[in-house]
């Protein structure tokens, strides 16, 4: 042996192993004696457990904010519609609120009415989440109840603008998926324009640019938002009749184009493309929209100074298009992947409705769309395909005696097989 080496104490360990009789046997040391099958079973049911486990976890949380709402401070109100509003927003829980619509429709309505800046602004936020995961029974007391609310408050002088704005989204999302009756959309419609009507021009036609008018361009371009939302879900020759004889006709919309405020003036550009789309709808010829090439035109290629330059790059980019599509017909499609489906916007009013829709639910827009009708419909997504009746879970207790049974099932097979291998090693 070379000098300065000495054989370690293990040497021998690095040597090959022994031969072993169970490879002749056939025997797989590997094997932890269950089958592939039990294997993944065991897998799947662990799984599912967790799953429940979280899920009741989920839903006592539910409860326990549900609870909150009756908090005697403001904030604490505030505070558990927000967060009320972010569980909606992550799962659907139809079964768990399907007892709980009428307090929930009293809470947001008493929120509406009487809750002060923050927590109007809070009930507002959560009334569409709210109306698609209570389902279609208890829909039409919420509708009576909370549409009169927004309406009141969305026109509240005293509330502050931020909550108004609010109101008004919230408002216009709401009647478009869940209202039927003709007569309330127009009335909400009217109640819009008489929002809006504020940055039209004054009878010598200039621009209103006093201060309270900039402030408010926010507020009015919600109103012109909703306004040509529920403009959609007019017929075509009833919307050529809306135009033409009630406020606000199509020149008159067209003026809001030169509103001080960049928010209106995009507003007004997209609500006279879903007018014109809508009044041509059904391949009728319509004048409107003949004279505003040029106004287009300007708005496209604006470059004034005074403007900051994010501004002046939005607003061109906003209204080339808009421009494209009245002069040559054309609207840029717009594709989104909600969950494992495909939502193709190829009009204006498809455009309004998924941004609107988007904004309103926020993150909740993936998890309720394959369970809400109306909120498919909005979309234009096919009906999904109908889910196998679930077994009824069963409770903890039941869970826990079952899980003891499968417990005890696998320890016995696993002495047997360990038996049988101590008898094979034998041999």
């Amino acid at each position: 042996m070379p000098k300065g080496k000495k054989k370690g104490k293990f040497e021998h360990r690095r040597t090959e192993l022994p031969y072993s009789s169970d490879e002749d046997a056939g025997i797989d040391m590997t094997n932890d004696n269950c089958s592939e099958t039990s294997g993944q079973s065991d897998l799947r049911s662990n799984h599912d457990e967790a799953e429940n486990e979280l899920q009741e976890k989920f839903e006592e949380k539910v409860l326990e904010i549900i609870d909150a709402l009756s908090a005697r401070s403001n904030a604490a109100r505030a505070s558990a519609l927000v967060a009320l509003r972010n569980a909606l927003q992550r799962r659907y829980l139809a079964a768990l609120l399907s007892g709980q619509r009428a307090t929930l429709a009293d809470h947001v309505t008493r929120a509406l009415r009487r809750g002060k800046d923050g927590e109007k602004k809070a009930a507002a936020a959560i009334a569409p989440v709210l109306a698609l995961q209570i389902g279609d029974e208890g829909i039409e007391e919420f509708m009576s109840e909370v549409r009169p609310a927004l309406i009141a408050a969305a026109t509240d002088k005293t509330a502050s603008l931020d909550t108004r704005t609010e109101c008004c989204s919230s408002l216009a999302v709401l009647c478009y998926l869940m209202e039927d009756d003709l007569a309330e959309i127009l009335e909400v419609m009217r109640v819009f324009e008489t929002i809006f009507s504020g940055s039209y021009l004054k009878g010598d036609g200039s621009v209103k640019v006093s201060g309270s008018v900039i402030e408010e361009g926010g507020w009015h371009a919600a109103a012109v938002d909703g306004w040509a939302l529920l403009l959609a879900l007019i017929s075509p020759d009833h919307a050529r009749s809306l135009l033409k004889d009630h406020a606000p006709s199509f020149d008159r919309l067209a003026d809001l184009l030169s509103a001080c405020s960049l928010e209106v003036r995009m507003a007004a550009g997209g609500a006279l493309a879903v007018a014109h789309e809508r009044a041509t709808a059904d391949g009728e010829e319509w004048a409107g929209g003949a004279e505003l090439a040029p106004r287009l035109h300007e708005l496209a290629r604006d470059s004034h100074k005074f403007r900051a330059k994010r501004d002046r790059k939005l607003q061109r980019a906003t209204f080339r298009d808009i421009l494209k599509y009245f002069e040559e017909g054309e609207v840029p499609e717009l594709r989104v992947r909600i969950g494992s489906e495909c939502v193709t916007c190829d009009s204006w009013a498809a455009r309004g409705a998924y941004s609107a829709l988007a904004g309103a639910l926020g993150a909740g827009l993936q998890p309720l769309a394959p369970h809400c009708a109306a909120l498919r419909a909005a979309l234009r997504l096919p009906d999904p395909l109908p889910d196998l009746p679930r077994p009824q879970r069963a409770n903890k207790l039941q869970r826990h005696l079952q899980n003891n049974a499968a417990c005890k099932a696998r320890t016995v097979a696993r002495n047997k097989n360990r038996d049988k291998r101590s008898a094979a090693l034998a041999i």
